[in-house]
This record gives structure tokens, C-alpha cells and sequence, in this order.
């Protein structure tokens, strides 16, 4: 499949971590310990750990392996913060902190995003991936990312280290974090909306119980949401711009459950509200289709 140029940017930067940012955490790991050669042997397996996994996430383009690539690719530049902190970085040092923030950077973006989000279609199908609720932007999301992502490196660390102890209980504590933590992210990453030849099918657990189908020749609009819509919010909360589809047939669709346990009643609904992390790719996209865009 098609790759855009940002991934293959993203594929690069990952590949000139070790060269650039390698020497700053070797260096800063013997000189904080006393134990020196032990810690730096095991910062050394754990970056190089965390650098195999990224690399191989970054050539598996699917959606389990965005939401590998997402979890390790701010860790080298947390990590080279820290070493920072314990030593001045050098000229090669400053690089390689930009480097990783380069990469932290380009791994969140929707561009690529999208590469990997596609990586599972088939037939004649696109997916646009869907923006996640802003009330998780700032905190909970970061939340859960550390505790997928922090506790085994360190682990590792430890146990390379010789400090047995700690490395087994993080790594045990890790190891459930990590995986209740992926499958949340998973749950995150898995919302799209699936342009087929039929129409447009909106996937996401979070706004429904199923997915439904908007057929195409029954979309008389595709486009931005008005201020005073009555539409259905199926953005659980989403920001920046909101489309707005006008079915001219009506569609029933059941809205996933308020709270565990709850039962959600079917609703027929003339018009949805959407929050693609690309807007103006759907629209493009719909247009090409022959699907009814207005851009404004």
C-alpha cells in the first residue's frame, strides 16, 4: 500500500536514534551510578529494546502496531530529558534530543495515523480515523501511557542491574499495566470511519453499539456542522471541526451504553455528527465517491 512521505520520515529519525541519542544515555547512565558499568549495560538493553519494537512497529502497518509505535516513541525522549539532566548533552547530544522529539512528534500525527490505520483495509475501502474525546487529551490519556510504557524499561534496568527485587515486582506490576493499558489505547485507536462503495460506515464503540452504515444515496450532505445543529453527537466529545452527514432517508443506529449494565434504546435520526482526525481527507475522499460534500 501507499506510504506517505511523514512515515517514511518517522522510519529515518527511528533509525538515527541509536547513533545520535545512544552516546548521551550510555554516558549519563555511568555517571549517575556508582554502579556504573551495571547501569549503563542496562540502560543500553533497554534502549536498544525499546528501539527493536519501534522499529518493527514502524514496518507493520497495522492498528495494534500504531499503538505500539505510540507507546515507545516518546520514551527516547524522556529518557534523553533524564540523561540531560544528569550530564550537559554535547553537539551529537542536542541532535539526538531533537531527533526523539522529532519522533514523538510524528508518531501522534494523524498522517501517519492514517498509514497504519489502513494497513488492515481491504477491498475498496479507506478509513479515516476518528479523533479521541478532548476530555482525555489532557491527563488521562498521558496516565495510562506511562503505565504502559515506563514500568518494564525500568524493569529492565533493574534486573541488569542486579537488583533483583525491584526488577520483579516492576516487572510484574508492569507487565498487568502494560496490558490493560494497550487494550485501552487499542480501544482508542480502533474508531474510524470506513468510506466503501455503499457509503460511509461509522466504527466506534465508544458513540455506538454497533457499526452503521450511511449509504450513499442516501447522504444529501456531507460537511461542516452548523451552530444551532440538532443533530446526534456521535463525538463523544471530540474537538476542532466537527462534521455534520444529512441523511435523506432516516437510519436507525442504537448509541453505545451510558454506564455498564445499561441498556440503550434504538433511535432513528435523520443527521450524525462526526469527528475525523482528517477532515478535509474525508471530504476529499466523499467527493471522489460521489457523495454530496458541502464545504461550508
Amino acid at each position: 500500500m501507499h506510504v506517505t512521505p511523514l512515515t517514511w520520515i518517522t522510519r529515518a529519525l527511528w533509525v538515527l536514534l541509536p547513533f545520535t541519542l545512544g552516546a548521551l544515555l550510555g554516558d549519563a547512565a555511568a555517571e549517575a551510578s556508582t554502579a556504573g558499568a551495571d547501569t549503563a549495560l542496562g540502560v543500553a538493553v533497554a534502549a536498544w529494546a525499546v528501539w527493536v519494537l519501534g522499529l518493527f512497529a514502524l514496518f507493520v502497518l497495522l492498528p495494534d502496531a500504531l499503538v505500539a509505535l505510540r507507546v515507545v516513541a516518546p520514551l527516547p525522549l524522556l529518557a534523553g530529558a533524564v540523561a540531560a539532566v544528569a550530564q550537559t548533552p554535547g553537539a551529537l547530544g542536542w541532535i539526538g534530543l531533537a531527533v526523539a522529539a522529532a519522533v514523538a512528534v510524528l508518531s501522534m500525527s494523524a498522517d501517519v495515523g492514517s498509514d497504519f490505520v489502513n494497513g488492515s483495509s481491504y477491498g475498496d475501502e479507506h478509513r479515516v480515523a476518528l479523533r479521541p474525546p478532548t476530555a482525555l487529551l489532557v491527563g488521562p490519556i498521558e496516565a495510562v501511557w506511562a503505565g504502559t510504557a515506563v514500568p518494564l524499561p525500568v524493569a529492565v534496568v533493574l534486573g541488569v542491574s542486579r537488583q533483583w527485587a525491584g526488577a520483579a515486582v516492576l516487572g510484574v506490576v508492569g507487565v498487568g499495566l502494560a496490558l490493560v493499558g494497550f487494550r485501552a489505547l487499542s480501544r482508542l485507536a480502533r474508531r474510524w470511519l470506513v468510506l466503501v462503495p455503499a457509503g460511509i460506515t461509522v466504527v466506534d464503540p465508544m458513540a455506538l453499539a454497533e457499526p452503521i452504515l450511511l449509504r450513499r444515496t442516501s447522504i444529501a450532505r456531507l460537511g461542516p456542522a452548523p451552530a444551532d445543529t440538532d443533530a446526534l453527537d456521535l463525538t463523544v466529545g471530540a474537538g476542532g471541526l466537527i462534521l455534520q452527514v444529512d441523511l435523506s432517508t432516516p437510519v436507525e443506529l442504537v448509541p453505545a451504553p451510558s454506564r455498564r449494565g445499561a441498556v440503550a434504546e434504538p433511535q432513528e435520526v435523520a443527521a450524525v455528527l462526526v469527528a475525523p482526525s482528517r477532515p478535509g481527507e474525508l471530504l476529499r475522499l466523499a467527493e471522489s465517491r460521489r457523495i454530496a460534500v458541502a464545504r461550508r
